[in-house]
């Protein structure tokens, strides 16, 4: 009988527990191969290279990042819900170490492109999902934004903010937080 796994899905769980023990660098085809106890050959059925396999990972972990609690955005302030993408975005550090370094220097040149498309689609969803947020604020001043201060302006310097704090390993996002309320409300 054949314990292997056999599906993408069950193939990217196990590459996600790669990735959170030993990180993004130790994925290669025979390591997957082994821990999902399958044939290296019948991994390529799935994936048909090293390149493609690192890029449905990525994807995977973006996924598992923001899709954390799966709750409803709206049922945040904006500034809650900016509180809470940098929660998520640091739970996913801590689960998946150095993953947002590692991620774009693991891929090969020839796919770096396709890597790049994949975060700024993550990065795209999030802006959505802010400005979701933000419109459905009710507590957002009617003059906060204009023609010279719109509002995805306001979404990509809070992300811009956001990324920041994190790059710089602040455990708050707090200061941010209070700058959105004094800007917004």
């Amino acid at each position: 009988m054949n314990t292997g796994i056999t599906s993408k899905e069950a193939i990217l769980q196990v590459c996600r527990g790669i990735v959170a023990s030993k990180g993004l660098s130790a994925v290669n085809m025979r390591s997957v191969a082994d821990e999902c106890h399958i044939a290296l050959g019948t991994l390529y059925n799935y994936y048909s290279n090293k390149d493609e396999l690192l890029l449905a990972i990525v994807e995977d972990i973006w996924k598992a990042i923001f899709h954390m609690d799966h709750k409803c955005p709206t049922d945040f302030t904006f500034p809650e819900y900016v509180a809470y993408i940098f929660e998520c975005i640091q739970k996913g550090a801590e689960d998946y170490p150095d993953f947002f370094t590692a991620h774009s220097v693991s891929i090969a040149n020839s796919e770096k492109g396709k890597a790049k498309s994949t975060m700024k689609h993550y990065f795209n969803h999030m802006k959505t999902g802010m400005l979701e947020v933000l419109q459905a604020d009710d507590r957002v001043s009617g003059e906060a934004f204009s023609s010279a201060f719109t509002e995805m302006e306001f979404i990509d310097f809070v992300l811009d903010n956001l990324l920041l704090l994190l790059i710089q390993g602040k455990t708050s996002c707090e200061v941010l937080k209070e700058t959105i309320r004094r800007t917004i409300y």
